[in-house]
């Protein structure tokens, strides 16, 4: 009786043995911080991600933030598989700038065990922002020049006013200087100026930029398309000239965002210097047909199909005239879009483009450096053009300014080139 009891109690220790070595031996468990969590800020969110090779019947896993004798857990539950997003709020739970440590536990049914550690360091102070220059008000499609310094430790700083950024760039002294302009939208869509910075830890400050916005009264013009006009601008698009009017809205609202997605994309970096010198070329020769700001009706048949706000202004010369840069800088951009057809899009520095649209060929590259007045190619009437023509525009950071306050150099002296050269200590 003895033996069979234990041979039983020897048995009942191997089937016990061996489900505690199925599913706890050689178990591992990879926990995965990304290096963003380095530094954290007041509030964070911690990708977490936590992949076992097992998912044993028994045992807990504890991840904790430690940083002396404090601690807040970040995640407490089974062992499995878990990819997540975890906010964490380190200043409103007491830890204090400085050291701490991520930190994780296996609790096992006979041990407990630490499995990672994470060095990080708590930042819970945002960043520091001083104004150093600014204009006082803007007119619709005016640009104008801030610049600020903010603490070292800044990551990214711009000037923000409702959908539009306006980055500012690294220059001397710790200074950050950037071209904002006061966009079209602002006409539907009231917004304020505000600066926004955000440190290495991911703290953000955010200051209001107290600017003037001056409404302005642009044109309206009303243009009548006919049947054979419409086919042309339809047939670049499309195969058939079938539908014409759906297919001209699609080209005017679907096409023409797309476009200014894109353009806003293509203009998303701009180079930290001034390539610019005194007032930007008009079309050598030229004579303006549309204005920046004007409000177009387009009419079929009587009707209203369309309608768009011109971005630029259009220069006309003789088919085919040949197109030069405006101004000093690089070439960032030479391909076709949508609604500017075939377009070369130069850099100025500090988030002055130009955009030269319609055109017939291209003459210049991309990435290269080009002169005022140097030949980058010739007029044409690709893309939505009626006519032969130069559709040039100024971006600033990829919303349209004005091109009419940079032929004026006078005013560029005092308002753009002034401010921008200008050194703080």
């Amino acid at each position: 009786m003895r033996r069979l009891l234990l041979s039983s109690f020897i048995l009942a220790l191997l089937v016990v043995g061996g489900a505690l070595w199925y599913f706890y031996g050689n178990l591992r468990v990879n926990i995965d911080i990304p290096p963003s969590a380095d530094k954290l800020a007041a509030e964070e969110n911690i990708h977490l991600q936590i992949k076992p090779n097992k998912r044993p019947p028994l045992g807990k896993l504890e991840i904790l933030l430690v940083q002396g004798n404090k601690t807040l857990t970040l995640y407490k539950g089974n062992i499995k598989c878990a990819d997540t997003d975890i906010l964490v709020k380190t200043k409103e739970a007491g830890f204090k700038n400085g050291e701490a440590q991520i930190v994780a536990y296996l609790e096992l049914p006979f041990k407990r065990e630490k499995i990672f550690q994470k060095e990080v360091y708590i930042d819970t102070v945002p960043p520091t922002i001083s104004v150093l220059e600014k204009p006082r008000r803007l007119v619709i499609g005016e640009p104008g020049v801030v610049a600020v310094k903010t603490s070292p430790d800044t990551a990214d700083i711009y000037v923000q006013l409702g959908e539009a950024k306006f980055k500012l760039l690294s220059t001397e002294n710790g200074t950050y200087k950037t071209v904002i302009t006061a966009p079209l939208f602002l006409l539907k869509s009231p917004a304020n100026y505000f600066i926004v910075a955000t440190d290495e830890a991911g703290n953000t400050a955010k200051v209001y930029l107290p600017i003037a916005i001056k409404p302005k009264k642009f044109r309206t013009v009303k243009i009548e398309l006919t049947k054979e006009k419409l086919e042309e601008i339809v047939l670049k698009y499309f195969s058939s000239p079938d539908n014409l009017v759906e297919k001209f809205t699609q080209i005017n609202t679907l096409f023409r965002a797309e476009d200014e997605e894109y353009i806003r994309e293509i203009c998303s970096n701009s180079e930290a210097r001034l390539m610019a010198e005194k007032a930007f070329l008009q079309l050598p020769g030229s004579a303006p047909t549309a204005f920046y700001g004007d409000h177009r009706y387009y009419y079929y048949n009587g009707k209203l199909i369309g309608e768009s706000v011109h971005k630029g202004i259009d220069l006309a010369k003789y088919r085919h005239a040949p197109v030069v840069a405006a101004n000093n800088g690089r070439v960032i951009f030479t391909g076709r879009l949508k609604i500017y057809g075939n377009t070369v899009i130069i850099d100025h520095g500090f988030g002055v483009f130009t955009l030269y649209g319609h055109l017939n060929d291209f003459t210049v590259s991309e990435g290269e450096y080009v002169k005022k007045g140097q030949l980058i190619g010739h007029t044409d009437t690709t893309g939505l053009a009626l006519g032969d023509h130069l559709h040039f525009g100024v971006l600033i950071w990829g919303y349209a300014a004005n091109p009419l306050f940079f032929f004026d150099g006078y005013y560029l002296h005092y308002y753009f080139y002034n401010p921008l050269k200008k050194t703080f200590p």
